[in-house]
């Protein structure tokens, strides 16, 4: 069976822009897979309002196959069953006004293995039961990966489906999200947090925080309790600090995302993510005057790691290598916290992100020569084997 191929935000925008351009010419379908609230209904639904298409949204786990085929109403004149069209799937004819219809088929995971075999003949005949669907009808299939979230998922084992299938995992990345945060004008203490530590727009182990949450929390703050901008959050939190505020937004995001949300708001970090990654003098400097929190530095460290992980899958699949000063800042911080701290970030740097042999050259393009060569000796017995 295919794998999956991982895509961004963006990487998925283009994908659909082209797939709907194509006006069905084409013989195969787009599935998207990715972990819940990450945004997969979203991209879709805009992709089709940028098209002017038609756009239908079908949850196929509410769905059986005699849904789908339509409700059998008895011809007496005839002596034959007739199926009546479904109102969900697409109409006959493409509404007028529109260039086309594009069928959103979500939580294809959970559909009843009957449903999967309709999807067959939807997807390669275009025709759903007896129903015909009208020319320029695009499909696109979305599913939400179960491992974590205790979802029954149900695989499309069936070669000949698989085989008219582009699959996509989506990954969403911290860049393409806050592009779309500033389009839909979400509140602006959500976009400048997830600035600042761009590792918590989603949790791909944990599921929780996710796109979907952040957006509910920006809900929750301009609509429910009418907190129209930071300064505004920062004072409502002071002046109400057993707030049920606080209680919505760690359901929303998770106990951990959503109190450190709050303090940001009460008792900022002396770190941040954004600030190791720019190499922040000022806060380099305090790091060197031992004046930044270990619980902070740890925190932002932990969100860097993160973020070069991505940054480097991101590079070797266009077959080139990630920022040599963005991963010189980062070891800037790591070598010069505490021992424990920098020999434990120092081997994530290689486990987790794959990054040995660039670590010399980031070193090098430091310009400050006391800052590159301190770090030189600090990993001296690490750095060794490159050498040789």
């Amino acid at each position: 069976m295919k794998q999956p191929v991982e895509v961004s935000i963006r990487d998925l925008e283009d994908i659909l822009d082209k797939y709907l351009d194509a006006n069905s010419r084409i013989n195969y379908a787009i599935k998207i897979l990715g972990h819940p609230g990450i945004g997969k209904s979203d991209i879709v639904k805009q992709a089709a309002i940028a098209k002017n298409y038609y756009f239908i949204d079908t949850r196929l786990a509410f769905k059986e196959n005699i849904d789908l085929g339509g409700y059998p109403v008895p011809d007496h004149e005839d002596k034959r069953m007739i199926y009546y069209r479904p109102k969900f799937i697409p109409p006959g004819k493409i509404p007028r006004g529109r260039k086309g219809v594009l069928w959103f088929l979500d939580e294809a995971n959970r559909a009843h293995p009957t449903v999967i075999q309709t999807l067959f003949q939807i997807i390669t005949e275009r025709r759903c039961g007896e129903h015909d669907l009208p020319d320029k009808t695009a499909i696109v299939l979305s599913g939400n990966l179960g491992e974590t979230d205790q979802t029954t998922v149900t695989e499309f084992n069936d070669s000949a489906l698989d085989g008219r299938l582009a699959v996509f995992h989506l990954k969403p990345n911290a860049r393409d999200w806050l592009r779309w945060a500033d389009q839909e004008k979400i509140h602006p203490s959500v976009r400048r947090y997830i600035s600042l530590f761009p590792e918590k727009l989603w949790d791909e182990r944990n599921i929780n925080p996710n796109p979907r949450g952040w957006h509910q929390v920006s809900q929750a703050l301009l609509i429910s309790y009418n907190v129209k901008d930071e300064e505004d959050l920062s004072r409502y939190l002071q002046v109400n600090p057993e707030t049920s505020l606080k209680k919505i937004i760690c359901s929303l995001l998770g106990l951990e995302a959503g109190s450190d949300f709050i303090l940001q708001y009460t008792v900022p970090r002396e770190l941040t993510t954004s600030q190791i990654l720019a190499g922040d003098s000022e806060k380099f400097e305090k790091l060197i005057q031992d004046e930044i929190p270990s619980e902070d530095l740890l925190w932002s460290l932990a969100g860097s790691m993160t973020h070069l992980r991505e940054l480097n899958f991101i590079a070797k699949e266009a077959g080139s290598q990630i920022d040599p000063s963005l991963l010189g800042n980062v070891l800037k911080f790591i070598g010069y916290a505490r021992s424990d701290i920098a020999m434990s970030f120092f081997f994530l740097l290689i486990k987790e992100c794959g990054l040995f042999t660039s670590i010399p050259h980031a070193i090098e393009v430091i310009q400050d020569d006391t800052v590159s060569s301190y770090l030189f000796k600090r990993f001296e017995e690490f750095l060794k084997p490159l050498d040789e």
